[in-house]
This record gives structure tokens, sequence and C-alpha cells, in this order.
């Protein structure tokens, strides 16, 4: 199974054949996340705020929202503050037998 490539703090909170479940940290020390994932992935803030670019185009994100992110659509994510954003992911597998 491939990680999650990032600098930021970041953790695997939960996975098995359906979902991935990753909690990133993004803060001053490294406010900014990129990814261009093969499968789709839900972006959920959980803490702060942080702003989301898909394709370019600026999506603000609070705490409890949440964003879907189509598959192999390059996502970058940057928080001003600290920020806490949840990453589900389906395995590619799975997505390509759906």
């Amino acid at each position: 199974m491939s990680r999650l490539l990032t600098e930021a703090a970041q953790r695997c909170l939960f996975y098995n054949d359906c979902v991935q479940a990753h909690l990133l940290g993004l803060d001053r020390r490294c406010p900014c996340f990129e990814s261009c994932a093969a499968n789709e992935t839900t972006v959920v803030i959980t803490y702060g705020e942080a702003a989301a670019y898909l394709d370019g185009a600026e999506v603000l994100l609070r705490c409890g929202e949440r964003l879907r992110v189509p598959a192999s659509c390059p996502l970058r994510l940057v928080a001003a503050e600290a920020a806490d954003v949840l990453l589900l992911r389906s395995p590619v597998a799975m997505s390509a037998a759906a």
C-alpha cells in the first residue's frame, strides 16, 4: 500500500480494503501540502481553516467543512495558521473495481 508523501506532520489513523484515513497537521513549519492521488479523496478540516486549490481554483475550508477531490486532480492545501486535515481515500484497486 502506498503512503501519502508530504513534509507536513502526518499519521495514518486507519486503513483497510475500503478506506484510508490520514490526519495531516499543517502549521508554520510546514504550511503547505500537495498531492495528486490516483483515487478520489475527501478532505475534511477538523481544526482551523485551510485554502484548498484544485487545478488552481481556490476553496476556503473552515473547521467541519469537507471537499471532494476527484481522482487524479492536483490538490494543494495551504494554512496560514495551525490546521488539522483528515484525508479519506479509497484504495486504487477498489476504485477501479467499482
